[in-house]
């Protein structure tokens, strides 16, 4: 789960399956890390049968799981429920049982709506960009949507704009800022429309689209440093440094060093952006 857990009680046999970030846990320790990371994706489906079902067939948890039967046949709240698993796990402290607690309850109180956006924009947040992308688009979709505050859904036009960039699809990233920006007027927008071109490489669009909506050549060329800013960072060094270190070992005649060392970075790229396109 991208980090050691310590855990003190039964590890289960067979995992129990997270069916909206495709993750399997095998303990009530990583149950609660689960709930403690994925807080504003969890939604009423994570209060079922088949969960009380795990815990007692697998961690031997029955107490716990009669407890967690009860909350569902009463048609009880997501909250209670997580807060029972919380509070009887003994793994998270008081103040972060409250805090998490705190969350849910906010969201029960919000519309269908609200909560679908957050859960979208945590998904963003957790470079699940391909999940994001679908749970915008559900969001503009919906009826709420038509009635919404248009600068909303110009905001959640950006951030579908903006998981496009992230998957190097700066042509769909580019249709999605259009229509963000017609409805957000959002400068942060524009800017990020405009750097999409860049990367594109497409610098007629990226002055039009910018002397189309007031940017004078200061401005313009402003936004041009800017990205070029953001090219020059570290870690682009770094690697610019790595790429020189090759050539020269090329020129010495270690030409499978240099593929092999080469392979393991493509490799690395290709798992990177499997991992962010995974639903």
């Amino acid at each position: 789960m991208g980090e050691l857990l310590l855990c003190n009680e039964q590890i289960a046999a067979m995992p129990y399956y997270i069916d909206g970030i495709s993750l399997n846990v095998y303990s009530i320790e990583e149950l609660n890390y689960y709930i403690l990371n994925n807080i504003y994706l969890i939604d009423s489906e994570f209060m079922n049968e088949e969960l009380c079902k795990w815990l007692e067939k697998e961690l031997g948890l029955r107490e716990l799981a009669d407890e967690l039967l009860n909350v569902i046949y009463e048609n009880g709240k997501l909250s209670t429920f997580v807060e029972i698993i919380l509070r009887k796990s003994f793994y998270l402290n008081p103040p972060q049982i409250d805090e998490l607690v705190s969350v849910l309850a906010q969201m029960e109180e919000k519309s269908d709506f609200e909560v679908n956006k957050m859960r979208a924009d945590r998904l963003m947040e957790k470079e699940k960009y391909l999940s994001s992308i679908y749970a915008y688009k559900h969001l503009l979709n919906s009826e709420e949507a038509t009635a919404a505050n248009p600068i909303v859904v110009g905001n959640i036009y950006h951030n579908l704009g903006t998981a496009y960039a992230r998957l190097f699809m700066f042509r769909e990233a580019i249709e999605y800022y259009k229509l963000a920006y017609d409805k957000n007027h959002d400068r942060e927008t524009l800017k990020e429309w405009l750097f999409a071109y860049r990367c594109l490489k497409d610098d007629d669009s990226f002055l039009q689209v910018a002397m189309e909506h007031g940017l004078d050549d200061m401005q313009i060329t402003e936004l041009k440093n800017e990205l070029s800013m953001y090219s020059r960072n570290q870690e682009i060094k770094d690697f610019e440094e790595l790429l020189s270190k090759f050539a020269e070992e090329i020129n010495q005649g270690e030409r499978n060093r240099f593929c092999n060392e080469a392979d393991k970075i493509l490799n690395g790229w290709k798992d990177e952006y499997r991992r962010i396109c995974r639903v």
